[in-house]
Protein backbone atom coordinates (compact mmCIF):
# COMPACT_ATOMS: atom_id res chain seq x y z
CA UNK A 1 0.00 0.00 0.00
CA UNK A 2 1.42 3.37 -0.93
CA UNK A 3 1.03 6.52 1.14
CA UNK A 4 -1.67 8.01 -1.12
CA UNK A 5 -3.88 4.95 -0.67
CA UNK A 6 -3.36 4.92 3.11
CA UNK A 7 -4.21 8.61 3.29
CA UNK A 8 -7.41 8.02 1.31
CA UNK A 9 -8.51 5.26 3.71
CA UNK A 10 -7.88 7.54 6.71
CA UNK A 11 -10.01 10.26 5.12
CA UNK A 12 -12.81 7.79 4.32
CA UNK A 13 -12.64 6.44 7.89
CA UNK A 14 -12.88 9.93 9.38
CA UNK A 15 -15.86 10.79 7.15
CA UNK A 16 -17.64 7.57 8.21
CA UNK A 17 -16.99 8.26 11.91
CA UNK A 18 -18.28 11.85 11.58
CA UNK A 19 -21.39 10.65 9.70
CA UNK A 20 -22.18 7.98 12.30
CA UNK A 21 -21.63 10.44 15.15
CA UNK A 22 -23.92 12.99 13.47
CA UNK A 23 -26.60 10.34 12.95
CA UNK A 24 -26.29 9.22 16.58
CA UNK A 25 -26.50 12.68 18.12
CA UNK A 26 -28.97 14.35 15.76
CA UNK A 27 -30.87 11.49 14.14
CA UNK A 28 -32.30 9.99 17.32
CA UNK A 29 -33.59 13.22 18.86
CA UNK A 30 -37.29 13.22 19.60
CA UNK A 31 -39.14 16.30 20.81
CA UNK A 32 -39.96 16.26 24.49
CA UNK A 33 -43.61 16.25 25.53
CA UNK A 34 -43.37 19.85 26.77
CA UNK A 35 -42.17 21.23 23.44
CA UNK A 36 -44.79 22.24 20.91
CA UNK A 37 -44.06 21.29 17.34
CA UNK A 38 -46.13 24.09 15.84
CA UNK A 39 -46.55 27.69 16.97
CA UNK A 40 -49.37 28.49 14.54
CA UNK A 41 -52.30 27.97 16.97
CA UNK A 42 -50.57 30.07 19.64
CA UNK A 43 -49.69 32.75 17.13
CA UNK A 44 -53.27 33.23 15.96
CA UNK A 45 -54.50 33.21 19.54
CA UNK A 46 -51.93 35.81 20.51
CA UNK A 47 -52.88 38.02 17.58
CA UNK A 48 -56.58 37.75 18.43
CA UNK A 49 -55.88 38.65 22.06
CA UNK A 50 -53.77 41.62 20.99
CA UNK A 51 -56.54 42.87 18.72
CA UNK A 52 -59.07 42.63 21.54
CA UNK A 53 -56.71 44.49 23.88
CA UNK A 54 -56.22 47.36 21.39
CA UNK A 55 -58.22 50.39 22.54
CA UNK A 56 -60.95 51.66 20.25
CA UNK A 57 -60.07 55.24 19.34
CA UNK A 58 -62.52 55.60 16.46
CA UNK A 59 -64.77 57.98 18.42
CA UNK A 60 -61.89 60.40 18.82
CA UNK A 61 -61.05 60.14 15.14
CA UNK A 62 -64.66 60.82 14.17
CA UNK A 63 -64.67 64.00 16.30
CA UNK A 64 -61.41 65.09 14.66
CA UNK A 65 -62.87 64.42 11.22
CA UNK A 66 -65.92 66.53 12.06
CA UNK A 67 -63.72 69.38 13.27
CA UNK A 68 -61.60 69.19 10.13
CA UNK A 69 -64.69 69.14 7.93
CA UNK A 70 -66.04 72.27 9.64
CA UNK A 71 -62.72 74.02 9.24
CA UNK A 72 -62.48 73.15 5.55
CA UNK A 73 -66.08 74.14 4.86
CA UNK A 74 -65.38 77.51 6.46
CA UNK A 75 -62.85 78.44 3.76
Amino acid sequence: MDQGSAKMWWIIGIIVVVAVAGWYFYGNKTPSSGVQTSAIPNTTTDIANDLVATPDVSAGLTADEATSAQTVSGF
